[in-house]
C-alpha cells in the first residue's frame, strides 16, 4: 500500500518490541525521523511491511497470505 506524501496509514493495535540495530542503521533512523517528522515507529513499520510483502516465502505455507 503506497501512501501519498504526508498521508497517514491506518494504525492497528501496537506492541513494544526491543531489538538491537547496527549503529549506522539506528543513526539513519534518527536522522530520517528528524528530517521527515515521521515517527521512528512508523518508519520501521513501513519498512517491515514492505519487507514482509516482498518475502512471503519466509513464512510457513499455513500462513495463507
Amino acid at each position: 500500500m503506497k501512501l501519498a506524501k504526508g498521508e497517514k496509514r491506518p494504525i492497528g493495535p501496537t506492541v513494544k518490541v526491543e531489538l538491537d540495530l547496527e549503529r549506522e542503521v539506528a543513526d539513519q533512523l534518527f536522522q530520517m525521523e528528524k528530517y521527515t517528522k515521521i515517527s521512528k515507529s512508523e518508519i520501521v513499520t513501513t519498512a517491515l511491511l514492505r519487507f514482509i510483502s516482498a518475502h512471503k516465502d519466509y513464512f510457513p505455507d499455513s500462513r495463507g497470505n
